[in-house]
């Protein structure tokens, strides 16, 4: 891990933000004045600050409880309304659930709803004008690539693949005697690595990316060590695939990387902070849902015979293994005669209470206990069964890393990559697991949880599963997923 890169928060993505932070802002001031009269509009909302300053908090963490601000929501034209919609009328319930269950009127009803139409109007109109700016280039940083055949490509290949991102490739410097004039994807070849501070002054780079082969070589060290120092942004492709992808890519780490990993990773200093941070969520998510808990129980014992609790054995932290518990949302006998085997969206296993449970994750809520108890974590790699450890441990290296942690309710991986049905996807998603693990922080964790909410908010979980699905059929090595294989119980 030569070049290391933490984990950062686009500065495209701050834009976003506090673009929409002013939307909502001018939208709240705007609707006062129309419904009031500019003066009176004015003091109306200098007078309930408190109430709007609030109602902005809340819109703008929906807004990235509902996705707002990942690329792949970014990118999509045809669902550029459908979720500020979404969002937008999920915050305007939040607020009137918060600031009128008191039966005191903090924001004028007429005030409210005109704000919520113009802050949808201008935060859809805000990611028009973004995809617009990125696809001229606008905000974009200035890229050389140094490095030649199959690795540049894939380094071509992952920028053209994140085209949001915001990279401007200028070209390719090779590290063997090239051909200045050739093109590579369609980029030019400028010439040779000794000419690179050239390069980087003519084209003002500000940054330089370096093919996974090269990474190591030491006259490459002399010649990129002066363009660091003033300023330009170094990375191997290892790091950019980070920090495009948000994933750590398996086939070009090794025990090294990792080990580098684990001397920057601040696991170790909030292990304790988390622990107390799951008990006191775990304790009043329990209470609170108590309610929903006691139907849940009443409708699967009134809907089919069985128990209402699914009792599993995981691996939890260091393989030790646990007892998981989640609300039974299969038939009793499900993998009687299958055996173990995965659940798809339409299983016909799946009883008709649990595949309500399952929609918006009730069924999660006994793991809740699981956390009480130490044995998982809120935020965490999801665990595995324990009999299926070793067989993807021999197919997907480093895999037994996930293990190091606390196992979690939902996870990066989660949020990133839902399903895991084969060995192909458990790979995928170890990768998330990696960047978890790498970057585990509270601030994390608290943007994982809102993250998770997008699953109830806007029901997008379910169809980026299925997209992944088909991707993956015909091709990958199959194996029973431990959150949807509930037939088979080991003692």
């Amino acid at each position: 891990m030569f070049f290391e890169r933490g984990i950062r928060i686009s500065p495209r993505s701050i834009i976003l933000v506090v673009t929409d932070f002013i939307c909502v802002v001018a939208s709240i001031i705007l609707s006062s004045a129309i419904r009031l009269s500019p003066r009176e509009g004015w003091a109306y909302v200098i007078e309930h600050i408190p109430s709007l300053g609030g109602s902005c908090l809340i819109f703008l963490i929906v807004f990235y409880a509902g996705g707002l601000y990942e690329s792949q929501a970014l990118k999509r034209k045809g669902g550029s309304f459908y979720l500020p919609l979404i969002t937008t009328a999920i915050s305007l319930v939040i607020i009137i659930l918060v600031f009128y269950a008191r039966f005191r009127l903090h924001i004028g009803r007429g005030i409210l709803l005109l704000a919520a139409l113009f802050i949808l109007l201008s935060v859809w109109a805000v990611r028009g004008l973004y995809r617009v700016a990125i696809g001229r280039g606008l905000l974009s940083k200035r890229t050389l690539i140094v490095g030649e055949g199959p690795e540049a490509v894939d380094v071509l290949q992952l920028l053209a693949s994140t085209a949001e991102a915001g990279y401007k490739i200028f070209g390719i410097v090779s590290c063997t005697k090239s051909r200045p004039g050739e093109f590579l994807e369609g980029v030019p070849v400028l010439g040779h690595m000794n000419r690179l501070r050239e390069f980087a002054d003519v084209y003002s780079i500000e940054t330089i990316v370096v093919a996974a082969s090269i990474a190591r070589e030491h006259a490459l060290f002399r010649l990129l060590r002066p363009l660091r120092y003033s300023g330009v942004e170094i990375l191997d492709y290892a790091a950019l695939h980070e920090e495009l992808a948000q994933e750590i890519p398996l086939d070009h780490i090794d025990d090294e990387w990792l080990m580098n990993a684990a001397m920057n990773s601040s696991v170790i200093h909030i292990r304790k902070i988390k622990r107390v941070m799951d008990t006191t969520v775990a304790m009043a998510g329990l209470l609170l849902l108590a309610p929903f808990s006691l139907l849940a129980a009443v409708l699967i014992r009134l809907d089919s015979p069985g128990p209402v609790l699914f009792r599993q054995r995981r691996a939890g932290l260091d393989c030790e293994p646990y007892t998981l518990f989640k609300f039974r949302t299969m038939r009793q006998d499900a993998e009687a005669v299958s055996g173990a085997v995965w659940a798809d969206k339409y299983d016909s296993r799946v009883t008709r209470i649990g595949r309500f449970l399952r929609k918006w994750r009730i069924d999660e809520i006994p793991q809740l206990i699981n956390v009480l108890r130490g044995e998982m974590s809120l935020v965490g790699p999801r665990p595995e069964r324990p009999e299926f450890i070793d067989t993807l441990a021999e197919a997907i290296p480093f895999y037994k890393e996930r293990l190091l942690v606390p196992p979690g309710i939902t996870g990066w991986a989660q949020v990133k990559y839902p399903y895991a049905a084969s060995i192909e996807a458990s790979r995928r998603k170890l990768q998330y697991d990696l960047y978890y693990i790498k970057h585990m922080s509270l601030f994390l964790d608290c943007l994982i949880l809102l993250r998770t909410f997008k699953t109830i908010i806007v029901g997008l979980k379910h169809i980026d599963a299925e997209e992944l699905e088909e991707q993956a059929s015909g091709r990958l090595i199959a194996l029973p997923s431990a959150d949807k294989a509930e037939g088979v119980k080991t003692a």
